[in-house]
């Protein structure tokens, strides 16, 4: 049903844009013509890439040829937006002036800003992530982890669209930090192990003190799921599912799958159990690739479950102005960065080091990876 969805919707989307792009700007036969083949070029952008390239969202194409067609279906769906908002203004300025000179600005323009837009929005989420720096202070934090440092990486997307160059700069960008500890919070690869180690496999370099850890997200379930999980375990990355482990004495780290596991190989994801043998006050950090599943549907109303640090990721930082609303709606107010708790517990929700190629657009919201310095919080 997802990739039905995903196949329809961009047809809808030129549907709408035959009316209200073509029809409001009075454009001729001939150019209704070529405007209607630019759409449906861009609409057919899933079709081509499941008959061409084996999946609608793992296609095995060239990269040049997958990001051009990225953009040309971005700017697609932003200059539906862009038209959409400008229909009242079109509707002002045409009975200013009625002769049509209005019109060269509805027809060039709008496109001009759309796929200009979409361009930067493009290169936005193909390029490597930055590092964000994050403090985070807590009263009850163990003397022992004053100044202890995590790395927290998220939702890389290693594809045929993001390729093993893009994996190598993020596992430089994260030893460089001299991180204590490496937390990796799901959704690495889109496609199958056998076509996607090569690009995915310089995560194995990845080096901490304290190790490395990894919590699975939804995009480890649509892909040989069995098969990553081994490749993951051999490459160093210690798998946290409904379990949490001590690698010193005054922290525990705990994970959890993500809820698409229990439709794939009927594992239920449990925070709530994860630290159950965690009661000598260790300082407890979660992962968890969602930041607020809804687990009513797997326990029931009124589950609960804490920890005094939670890291996911999930939401890619809502990706661009706009479609933020709609991540928050989605996932209980969580979009990117930190949130403090009355209980004094953090979550961090990290935007993410890579993008999924279905939508790969960011928008004043790059992608990241954070490096969280925990503190002791002392009186004044």
């Amino acid at each position: 049903m997802f990739k039905t969805l995903f196949t329809i919707l961009p047809f809808v989307f030129a549907g709408l844009l035959m009316p209200a792009f073509v029809l409001a700007g009075k454009i001729r036969t001939r150019g209704q013509a070529i405007w209607t083949m630019v759409f449906l070029f861009c609409a057919s952008k899933f079709v081509c890439f499941e008959a061409l390239g084996g999946n609608a969202f793992a296609p095995e194409l060239p990269e040049k040829v997958i990001w051009f067609w990225n953009w040309a279906y971005s700017g697609m769906c932003i200059l539906l937006a862009f038209t959409l908002l400008a229909l009242p203004v079109r509707f002002f300025v045409s009975r200013r002036y009625p002769s049509g000179r209005w019109r060269m600005g509805w027809v060039v323009a709008l496109p001009v800003l759309a796929w200009t837009v979409a361009a930067i929005g493009v290169y936005n989420g193909y390029k490597a992530p930055d590092v964000n720096e994050v403090l985070i202070e807590y009263e009850n934090l163990p003397e022992g982890l004053d100044g202890y440092r995590i790395v927290h990486i998220s939702d890389i997307h290693a594809s045929s669209a993001s390729r093993r160059w893009r994996t190598e700069k993020i596992v430089e960008l994260a030893n460089a930090a001299k991180p204590d500890l490496i937390c990796v919070t799901g959704d690495l690869s889109d496609g199958y192990s056998a076509k996607r180690q090569k690009d995915l496999e310089p995560i194995r370099k990845l080096k901490a003190e304290d190790g490395v850890y990894f919590s699975t997200g939804n995009h480890e379930y649509y892909f040989d799921s069995l098969n990553w999980r081994m490749t993951f375990a051999k490459w160093g990355l210690r798998i946290l599912d409904n379990r949490c482990v001590f690698p010193r004495s005054d922290l525990a780290i705990g994970g959890v799958n993500d809820p698409v596991c229990e439709r794939v190989h009927d594992l239920k994801p449990d925070p709530a159990r994860v630290f159950e043998v965690a009661t000598n006050g260790e300082f407890r950090i979660l992962l968890q690739h969602r930041p607020a599943p809804d687990y009513s549907k797997i326990h029931g109303d009124g589950y609960k479950y804490s920890a005094d640090l939670q890291l996911s990721g999930h939401t890619h930082g809502g990706v661009m102005p706009g479609l933020s609303w709609l991540v928050s709606r989605a996932n209980k107010g969580f979009v990117k960065g930190l949130y403090r708790k009355e209980d004094g517990s953090a979550v961090y929700v990290s935007s993410g080091s890579g993008q999924w190629a279905g939508f790969p657009v960011r928008l004043f919201n790059d992608s990241e990876i954070t490096v969280i310095t925990l503190r002791k919080k002392r009186g004044r």
